[in-house]
C-alpha cells in the first residue's frame, strides 16, 4: 500500500528502511532517498516504526 503519495514510497519500503535500522521518520525519508513535502505520510510512518519497534522487544 501506498503511505507517501508525494515520493511515492509503500508500506514494504517503510518497513524496510527501518529493518536497516531508521528509528525515526527523518531517518525513513533519508534512507529511501526523499524529503517530506506535505507530510500526511508521517503518522503512517511513525505507526510502522513503533510496531516494528514493538515486534522486536515483545517478539
Amino acid at each position: 500500500m501506498y503511505i507517501c503519495l508525494c515520493n511515492g514510497f509503500t508500506d514494504r519500503d517503510v518497513k524496510t528502511a527501518v529493518a536497516a535500522g531508521a528509528k525515526r521518520i527523518a531517518n525513513v525519508y533519508e534512507s529511501l532517498g526523499a524529503a517530506p513535502q506535505c507530510a500526511k505520510c508521517s503518522v503512517h510512518i511513525r505507526d510502522i516504526i513503533r510496531e516494528s519497534v514493538a515486534v522486536r522487544e515483545h517478539g
